[in-house]
């Protein structure tokens, strides 16, 4: 793209450099926020600081560019000149690009030397992009910048921690997670915010006195979580997908074809699966959720020659924040990655893809959606407690006995072990295992609750409620 193009775009996109007041209302993206039948902030951006860099990553359609608008408005709205704040939408630079944007957008059409801020969206489209924000950071006054980085990518993780080392600013948690919405905000979205809202519970202290008082507070909406937390298996979480069951009833079709887009074509476009595979693997996910994954299973299913190259192809679901793992734990409470791993989704609706595409595949059982949303849960707060795990794959694991598993384990969680056992009844032979393992632990079931005793049962929707704000 060349020098032309990139100032047309930044003048026609930047509309606050010409409206400070009121841009918000011809912004698509605000407005469509405005329009929105719930209300839902995340905002992992609002603590940016001047001279900071944070990368902003998560699955397309979660609402990265919208948080990004967002913080927009917040610093106008703070004081910050407009002039200071350049966005722009990085899905088509080249790496050279990099360089001659930040050079336009800092020395021609902005002025002064007071530092920017700079909303790069989507910058993990570009090749190479680690290394040209590095020499931009060590040679020239971007380095003095506040710089907001968004993707969808995380086939870059290891490159991006590297080349930014050092170059972070006064900046303690750089690296910023979006996920779809957790299960509170979603039932408040859909209208239920008189609950009694305590702050989130680390898994580990979660047999803690605290936590029996902030179940038994909840008890009397015990129903009205159940039937939410089968709205949330049947839904999603995307922003979109709640606004459309609030108007519809149900998520409409269009958006269901956006996110099968996301797999098929943001995803698996360059590892080179056709659309048949694509569906065959996600069918093979969907079916294979509570159990791990055998690759040689997956490569015939899917057409391809080894399972190795199964193994990719499930790699570049989880770059795309679409797919995530739960290796097995093995000594010294790491990873066991020769083991075969289980692999969940991190929102229901894309389980529920194969039986949009394929009437006749079947459907996805609550109980496995529920185990993965369980895992979920485990894996948001652990990441809220020390940002970066998520990433690293190796605070949720599961454990693999003589003849049992435990569902989740890790060395956060302390001495306790969590199992997705939704059910009504039957569940203490469940407790045995966990309880041998590791002397408590909980079950979340569908509607039973039990607390006495080292192993809880715990109705899933209150373990989730409990877990995340």
């Amino acid at each position: 793209m060349n020098e032309g193009q990139i100032t047309r775009i930044l003048t026609e996109t930047n509309t606050w450099w010409r409206q400070p007041r009121d841009w918000e209302l011809d912004d698509r993206d605000l407005r469509r926020l405005a329009r929105a039948p719930f209300g839902y902030e995340p905002k992992p951006l609002e603590d940016v600081v001047e001279g900071g860099i944070y990368v902003l990553r998560g699955p397309r359609r979660v609402g990265k560019s919208l948080e990004v608008k967002r913080e927009i408005f917040d610093l106008i709205h703070r004081g910050v000149d407009p002039r200071r704040i350049i966005h722009f939408a990085c899905d088509e630079l080249a790496r050279g690009d990099l360089t001659t944007l930040v050079r336009v957008g800092r020395e021609v059409l902005t002025r002064g030397e007071e530092p920017r801020y700079w909303f790069l969206d989507e910058v993990t489209s570009v090749k190479g992009w680690p290394a040209a924000i590095k020499t931009l950071r060590d040679n020239t006054a971007f380095g003095e910048d506040c710089v907001v980085l968004t993707g969808s990518s995380s086939s870059d993780l290891d490159d991006a921690r590297k080349e930014l080392a050092g170059r972070r600013g006064p900046v303690k948690d750089s690296d910023r997670l979006l996920l779809p919405m957790s299960f509170r905000s979603f039932t408040c979205a859909l209208g239920m915010t008189d609950l009694p809202q305590p702050p989130p519970i680390s898994p580990k202290r979660f047999l803690d006195p605290a936590t029996e008082e902030a179940i038994h507070e909840l008890v009397p909406w015990l129903s009205a979580l159940e039937n939410m937390w089968e709205i949330y298996l049947r839904v999603g979480a995307f922003p979109r997908a709640v606004a459309d069951h609030l108007e519809h009833g149900s998520v409409q079709a269009d958006f269901v074809a956006a996110l099968w887009h996301v797999v098929s074509g943001d995803a698996l476009r360059a590892a080179q699966l056709q659309s048949a595979a694509a569906n065959a693997l996600l069918v093979r996910l969907t079916k294979n959720l509570t159990n791990p994954l055998n690759m040689t299973t997956v490569a015939e299913e899917i057409g391809v020659g080894s399972h190795e190259t199964a193994a990719a192809r499930v790699q570049a679901l989880i770059n795309n924040y679409i797919a995530w793992p739960v290796h097995q734990q093995g000594n010294h409470n790491l990873p066991k990655l020769r083991a075969q791993s289980k692999f969940y989704f991190t929102d229901p609706l894309f389980a529920w893809i194969p039986k949009a595409n394929l009437p006749q595949s079947p459907a996805p059982e609550a109980s496995h959606l529920t185990e993965q949303q369980l895992g979920l849960a485990l894996l948001r707060q652990l990441e809220k407690e020390r940002p970066g795990s998520y990433a690293e794959f190796a605070s949720v694991m599961y454990l693999k006995t003589s003849s049992k598993e435990v569902d989740f384990v890790g060395p956060e969680m302390g001495r306790l072990g969590f199992e997705g056992k939704y059910v009504d009844d039957g569940w203490k032979s469940e407790a045995q295992t966990v309880r041998s393992q590791f002397g408590g632990g909980v079950l979340a079931t569908r509607s039973v609750l039990d607390l006495d005793g080292d192993v809880w049962a715990v109705p899933a929707s209150l373990v989730a409620w409990l877990l995340n704000e």
